[in-house]
């Protein structure tokens, strides 16, 4: 293993691709630690570490972005979602299934479709997590003018999140190296890991 990272990183396209790709995981998790302003996540996180399974998987999959509020707290699952999405109804629909079967100019367009699915759905879950918050007590401002200003801010910042984490795995694809979508969600499983471990040990 060891051997072969030491070959790959004498060639220097190959070199300049792994330190893009690095590059982006940076960004990646200074992202993951940027706090989406209004937002209580102490609060956030006790319901976390409690019973809320479900939570802690959102958690784990967002590395730890979502249990500390911040930009990339949806991570990269709603374009997964979106490529699911997009992937079942290119078996059900006759045009979609057509497209697939074109070759390159077909997949690009695909995923075209598969972006504005994942606003579509990043909406969605940015709506959905704002209401949860508030219903959890984690917001900071609850009535008048300033929750529906702070609402406008946190739905936004959570939405322009995920566009960014899938802007990066694209970048990851077109240079640098293996799937981007992929390498995104193994470093905020990684990331939450010495947190894993910690419970484990507890």
């Amino acid at each position: 293993m060891l051997e072969t990272l030491k070959n790959a990183w004498k060639m220097a396209d190959l070199r300049a691709k792994l330190l893009y790709t690095g590059m982006i995981l940076l960004l990646f998790r200074i992202g993951a630690a940027i706090p989406v302003p209004f937002l209580k996540p102490d609060i956030l996180k006790t319901y976390i570490s409690g019973d809320n399974n479900w939570l802690g998987y959102i958690d784990l999959l967002s590395g730890g972005a979502f249990s500390n509020s911040t930009l990339f707290a949806l991570g990269i699952s709603p374009y997964i979602t979106a490529s699911i999405v997009i992937q079942l109804l290119a078996v059900a629909i006759p045009a979609l299934e057509q497209l697939a079967k074109e070759g390159e100019e077909g997949r690009k367009i695909l995923n075209k479709y598969t972006r504005y699915c994942t606003v579509a759905l990043g909406l969605l879950q940015s709506v959905a997590y704002y209401f949860l918050m508030r219903n959890y007590g984690a917001l900071t401002y609850t009535e008048g003018p300033a929750m529906y200003f702070s609402a406008v801010v946190i739905i936004t910042s959570f939405l322009a999140g995920s566009m960014l984490v899938m802007w990066m795995g694209e970048q990851i694809n077109d240079k640098g190296v293996g799937n981007g979508i992929s390498i995104i969600l193994f470093a905020g499983i990684v990331a939450r890991l010495p947190v894993t471990f910690g419970t484990v040990w507890q």
